[in-house]
């Protein structure tokens, strides 16, 4: 059937005894192929058996010879009003599918950005960091031309790439002097606990390498795996600057925010060695097309800079 050109059919009427491939073996290959084939078996054999093994092959119904036209018409309309419940059926299994699998995926990025938020909340000098790393990163990645799932892809990276840190100690977190080389290591470890929690949700699987891998540096001198180069996955890489940038512009707990400016040129001084040089350009051609949503912080680097400005709500 699927290979003379010529279906699917919405009914099969096939006898048991014919030459080549009897009846029960064709109901079996077209159950297989063309599964929407309403399958009807005509015999003059009335045996039980025979009928029951040509259902379970397949067929809506069984007839036998000699055939009545009236009661054969009854039967196929039967089994076509049977064969369309199926696919009604099969469809809203389907579509229940898709809309639970949906709704699952709604609920655990709310989850995990909820778990975000409540980062943010432990240490004030991170409020809003999240956002702000999406929304550069987007920035960037719009100015190289990226589209469509890799630029979604890469939104949901950058929202999730401090999510690690929920699991280092506020005292570590807000310490006002300098990291003792513990302190340290337990910062460090912060990309491998995100891919941890979010490797169990199998939709988030495609973020994890951007994820572990953000503060790597172009250079090969970056963490944890000390990538470089082209090694260094694509949205790391842009994460990187943008992460950096606003660390840079904000108030953290062991010094103050640099100006804008000065974050940009530090930026620029570091390309090649922690960025990506490629990338860099695209950093700066974008600065005056970044405009933040009201709901969301500009941290203290940007005073008196007219981009960023949020916006009206």
């Amino acid at each position: 059937m699927a290979s003379n050109g010529c279906g699917p059919f919405d009914v099969l009427l096939t006898d048991i005894r014919m030459p080549v491939m009897d009846g029960i073996t064709l109901l079996s290959e077209a159950a297989k192929s063309c599964p929407g084939t309403a399958g009807i078996v005509m015999s003059a054999n009335a045996e039980l058996d025979t009928a029951v093994h040509a259902l379970k092959m397949g067929a809506c119904d069984y007839i036998t010879k000699p055939i009545n036209f009236d009661v054969l018409l009854i039967t196929i309309e039967k089994a076509l009003r049977e064969k369309e419940k199926e696919r009604q059926l099969d469809d809203y299994r389907m579509n229940l599918e898709k809309r639970v699998g949906e709704q699952a995926e709604i609920i655990n990025f709310r989850f995990i950005d909820a778990m975000i938020q409540a980062l943010e909340e432990r240490d004030s000098f991170h409020c809003g960091h999240s956002k702000r790393v999406t929304r550069y990163s987007l920035a960037i990645a719009e100015e190289l031309g990226l589209k469509g799932q890799e630029l979604e892809d890469l939104r949901r990276a950058a929202v999730f790439h401090d999510l690690g840190k929920i699991g280092v100690r506020d005292a570590v977190l807000n310490k006002r002097g300098k990291l003792t080389d513990e302190e340290y290591g337990e910062i460090v470890l912060h990309p491998e606990k995100a891919v941890r929690i979010l490797e169990l949700i199998p939709p988030f699987i495609p973020l994890l390498p951007a994820i572990l891998h953000h503060h790597e540096r172009f250079d090969g001198r970056g963490y944890p795996a000390r990538l470089s180069g082209d090694k260094i996955p694509f949205a790391s890489r842009i994460m990187a600057i943008a992460d950096t940038f606003d660390a840079m512009t904000s108030t953290r707990a062991y010094r103050k925010a640099l100006p804008v400016s000065d974050a940009i040129a530090e930026i620029r001084r570091c390309s090649g060695t922690q960025f990506d040089p490629d990338i860099v350009p695209a950093f700066i051609a974008c600065q005056p097309k970044i405009v933040m949503p009201g709901d969301v912080p500009l941290p203290e680097g940007f005073e008196g800079q007219p981009p960023y400005r949020p916006q009206t709500v």
